[in-house]
C-alpha cells in the first residue's frame, strides 16, 4: 500500500519548458501540494498519482484518502479528510490461535512433569537390562564385516587394467549386499569418469586443430594416419589431466599436512614421506599408465558417492583416501591393484 512513502522520486509535472519542470514531485504514494495542477475552475489534482484513492498503513490502522482535493469541472468544493480504521482479526482465527497456544503449553508442562517424575527411575536402571545391553553391544563390536568387490572394466580398452575395488561394512547383512551397493555406485562413477575423459580428448583434438589452422594448415578433422598415431597420446594426456583435476583436493591436503609443524594434531599417525610422495605421484603422472590413473581417480569418486554426507568434510575424506591408497601399496605400484573402501569409517561421522 505504501511503497516508497515519504521519498522524493523522479516524477515531474509536464510544462511548456524545462525551467518550469525543475522541481521533483516526490513519490506516487505521498501528497505534494507543490506539484498539483488545477483542472477546470478549481479542481486540484496530482498527476503523479495513479488511481483515485491513496492508501497507507499507520500502526494498527489502515487509512485511505481521495487523490483529488476538490470536485472537478467547476462544481462546489468539498472538504475531504483521511479515514482510518483499526484492523481487527477474525474472531474464529483468533480463537483457533489461542487454542493452539494452550495445547502447546499443556503438552510442554506435561513433558516436564513426566521428565521430573521419571528422573529417579532412569538414574537406577534395571541390572538385567544393563547386562542385556552390554551383551548386545559386545555382539555388535564382534560383528564380522561383510565384503563385496567389483572389477573395474571401463568401455575404453586402454583404461582396463585388472584392478578391483572392494567395499567392507558391518552395517550390511551379507557380502552379496555389499557387492550390490558397490556395483551400483561404481558403474555410475565409471561411466561418468569415462565421459569426462572422452570430453577431454575432444578438447585436445580441438586445440590441435586450432594450432594447425593458426599455422596456415588445412582446417578440419584429422586424417586416418594422424588419428591412429595421436589416439594413444591423446588418451594418455586426457587421463593425466582428469587424474590431476580429480585429486587436486587430495594433493592440497597432502601438502598442507606434510608442511605442518611437528606439534600439529593433523600430523598424528601419518607418514610425512608417504604424503609428499603421493602428492608428487599425482602432480607428475606423465610416466604412469592411464588404467592406473583411471582407477585411482575412480576410488575417490566411489568414496564420495558411498560416503554421501562425508562430502561436506573433504579433509576427512582425504585422510581416508590416503589410508586406502597406503593399504593398496601406495601410488607407485603399476600392476593390478585391489583398493578396499571401509564403509563404516566413511559413515563414522554420521554416528558421532
Amino acid at each position: 500500500d505504501d511503497w516508497d512513502r515519504g521519498t522524493r522520486g523522479p516524477f515531474f509535472l509536464a510544462a511548456k519548458d524545462i525551467i518550469e519542470m525543475k522541481d521533483r514531485c516526490g513519490s506516487r504514494f505521498a501528497h505534494d501540494d507543490t506539484c498539483s495542477r488545477v483542472v477546470g475552475s478549481s479542481g486540484q489534482i496530482y498527476p503523479e498519482y495513479f488511481g483515485l484513492v491513496g492508501a497507507s498503513s499507520q500502526l494498527m490502522q489502515h487509512c485511505v484518502i481521495p487523490r483529488f482535493g476538490y470536485i472537478l469541472f467547476g462544481r462546489g468544493g468539498v472538504v475531504v479528510s483521511k479515514k482510518c480504521a483499526y484492523l481487527t482479526p477474525s474472531l474464529a482465527w483468533l480463537l483457533a490461535a489461542l487454542s493452539m497456544l494452550v495445547v502447546v503449553a499443556v503438552l510442554q508442562v506435561t513433558r516436564l512433569l513426566v521428565k521430573w517424575c521419571c528422573k529417579d527411575k532412569r538414574a537406577k536402571p534395571d541390572r538385567a537390562k544393563d547386562r542385556s545391553s552390554a551383551s548386545s553391544s559386545a555382539g555388535q563390536e564382534q560383528k564380522t564385516p561383510q565384503l563385496g568387490y567389483i572389477k573395474v572394466i571401463p568401455a575404453t580398452k586402454a583404461l582396463q587394467g585388472d584392478h578391483t575395488v572392494e567395499l567392507q561394512s558391518t552395517a550390511l547383512k551379507s557380502g552379496i549386499e555389499c557387492g550390490w551397493w558397490l556395483c551400483q555406485h561404481t558403474t555410475t562413477q565409471v561411466a561418468t569418469l569415462e565421459k569426462q575423459v572422452n570430453m577431454e580428448i575432444a578438447a585436445i583434438k580441438a586445440l590441435r586443430s586450432r594450432r594447425r589452422h593458426s599455422a596456415g594448415g588445412q582446417d578440419g578433422e584429422d586424417s586416418d594416419s594422424e588419428s591412429s598415431s595421436c589416439a594413444d597420446s591423446d588418451l594418455k594426456e586426457a587421463m593425466q589431466v582428469i587424474h590431476r583435476r580429480t585429486l587436486e583436493g587430495f594433493v592440497t591436503w597432502c601438502n598442507y599436512v606434510s608442511s605442518a609443524t611437528l606439534g600439529s594434531l593433523c600430523r598424528k599417525g601419518l607418514d610425512m614421506a608417504a604424503l609428499r610422495d603421493m602428492s608428487a605421484q599425482v602432480m607428475e603422472n606423465s610416466t604412469r599408465p592411464p588404467d592406473r590413473l583411471f582407477v585411482e581417480a575412480l576410488v575417490l569418486r566411489v568414496m564420495e558417492s558411498v560416503g554421501e554426507q562425508m562430502l561436506q568434510c573433504p579433509e576427512r575424506l582425504s585422510y581416508l583416501l590416503f589410508h586406502t591408497y597406503q593399504e593398496a601399496g601406495g601410488l607407485w605400484d603399476l600392476g593390478p591393484t585391489n583398493f578396499t573402501i571401509d564403509m563404516d569409517k566413511l559413515h563414522d561421522g554420521l554416528v558421532q
